[in-house]
């Protein structure tokens, strides 16, 4: 009786947790995480591959306030999975966690998912991992002053507008050299003069 009692109740919030109205919405994830953490974190997780993009977003904003512990199960389901919807959704899901708890450093195989986008041929996929790479300060930083000599213009691109964000001596350096880089596509360097010059 208490098990058909308790799965009224998780169906009656998780309702309320697809609720567009916020309060009702935010009261609903808060009891669901406290009472049903690891059916609704599994719930949550199987909706990153849901057409819905309102289901979508909704379940990647509450996964990101599960913090640390939900990043090995978005690991794990980002290099299990062919489907882009899930990959950028899995990508999302990291972003929020490390602006939630403020993160500086990820462990290495959450490193090798955010490798893995940025060489993926998909827009979506390299601007996802360069945004990463952005909210992770300076252990991001190096990995982009890498990227924006990248021949794939958009990887590039992507990479020095991050680095426009968090500019430092070693940036400004890097700056300087691509400037004087005969090989730097010429975009590259109007991105970096524009900036100069405002």
């Amino acid at each position: 009786m208490s098990d058909s009692l308790d799965l009224n109740k998780y169906i009656e919030l998780y309702q309320d947790f697809l609720h567009p109205n916020p309060n009702i919405n935010s009261q609903a994830t808060l009891l669901l995480r406290k009472e049903f953490r690891i059916k609704f974190k599994n719930n949550l997780l199987s909706n990153l591959k849901e057409e819905d993009l309102f289901i979508r977003r909704k379940s990647i904003l509450a996964l990101g306030e599960y913090g640390e512990e939900i990043l090995n199960s978005i690991v794990h389901l980002y290099f299990n999975s062919e489907n882009k919807i899930v990959k950028v959704s899995c990508l999302k899901t990291i972003i929020k966690v490390i602006v939630n708890f403020n993160l500086k450093q990820l462990n290495e195989e959450v490193m090798m998912v955010i490798y893995s986008a940025i060489k993926d041929s998909s827009p979506e996929m390299i601007l996802s991992g360069v945004s990463l790479l952005r909210q992770l300060g300076l252990n991001g930083r190096d990995v982009l002053m890498r990227t924006c000599r990248d021949k794939d213009l958009l990887r590039a691109k992507a990479s020095v507008t991050a680095l426009l964000e968090m500019k430092d001596q070693d940036v400004n350096q890097l700056f300087d050299e691509l400037l004087n880089d005969k090989s730097i596509d010429p975009m590259i360097k109007e991105d970096i003069l524009r900036d100069k010059i405002i």
